[in-house]
């Protein structure tokens, strides 16, 4: 009975070493990573893993037309453009949000009372952009009308143009992203930041700020190649906390990468809510946003707040 037992050990272990050893991954060779010119690709600049393959585009159409063809394994993108993507069955799914808000309204003529925006013209860079619904929304939050109480002006479509004109005077009041309220209020004596959006935001919702971007990843590659996309993931945390840690040789590399010139990267970092938060606990805070989007305009998230699905 011993000698039968012993046999059936041996019988296991010799099955245990064949058939029991675990399902190796397949190596998905370059990883493609999506990001845009200007703040939202900041994070992205200390992610120093040789198989990622860091591609700058300068507006986010060609990061979305890469994504929906598969040409990008994974992307940094406005949160709401993401919400856009996935409605319009785009296979992605939100892995993190790696920014919260940064936008700022600035006067170029000192003011400093709110009041002084009632019957002004408020510029703004771009209609549907994520300044203009953040001025929407807020308007409508303080029972304000547009066209009458104040009025929104989209002819100057840039940010960076449009800051030069808040510098030169040119324009009284604007809403703008970092780092160009950085630029305005560091080459202009006179202008000044009459309203923090992240603090009138988190007053009037009770959420103490906005996810502004977030990082997406193609959902095909993420269940065939689960390891490599969560040592993406770790590499993109340590690239948010080194860019933080060290906004000077930050700064630089992203001047290298293409995705900003040094000079206005590096006093604005500071000041750019850079973060990663999973999915899974920026969910709500998602959620959230995508709401109040859709209260005031549905085409702006797709026509629906996505579901649990989205996240990861």
């Amino acid at each position: 009975m011993k000698k039968y037992v012993l046999m059936l050990i041996a019988i296991l272990v010799i099955a245990v070493g064949l058939f029991g050893q675990p399902i190796r991954e397949a190596d998905p060779g370059t990883i493609r990573l999506g990001v845009m010119a200007g703040p939202t690709g900041f994070s992205s600049a200390g992610l120093d893993q040789p198989d990622v393959e860091l591609q700058v585009f300068p507006s986010p159409n060609e990061v979305i037309a890469r994504l929906a063809n598969g040409e990008l394994d994974m992307a940094a993108l406005p949160t709401n453009v993401a919400a856009n993507l996935y409605n319009k069955g785009v296979e992605i799914r939100l892995a993190a949000v790696i920014g919260n808000g940064m936008l700022s309204l600035i006067s170029s003529k000192g003011s400093t009372d709110v009041e002084d925006l009632y019957g002004a013209t408020l510029h703004l860079p771009g209609a549907g952009s994520t300044p203009d619904q953040m001025a929407r929304m807020l308007l409508a939050w303080a029972g304000l009308v547009e066209g009458k109480d104040i009025f929104f002006d989209y002819s100057v479509a840039a940010p960076a143009q449009l800051a030069q004109l808040l510098i030169a005077g040119k324009v009284d009041y604007a809403l703008l992203p970092q780092p160009f309220v950085s630029m305005v209020l560091n080459r202009s004596a006179q202008a000044t930041q009459l309203l923090d959006v992240q603090e009138l935001y988190a007053e009037l919702t009770g959420s103490p700020t906005y996810p502004m971007s977030v990082l997406v990843v193609s959902e095909k590659f993420a269940s065939t190649y689960p390891a490599s996309f969560r040592k993406v993931l770790n590499g993109y945390k340590d690239s948010v906390n080194w860019v933080n840690g060290n906004p000077d040789l930050a700064a630089r590399k992203i001047e290298e990468l293409g995705i900003m010139a040094k000079a206005l990267a590096q006093s604005a970092i500071p000041h750019c809510n850079l973060v990663y938060v999973p999915a899974s606990e920026a969910k709500s805070a998602v959620t959230f946003y995508f709401e109040q989007l859709y209260s005031l305009d549905p085409a702006s998230i797709g026509g629906s707040v996505p579901g649990s699905e989205l996240y990861l």
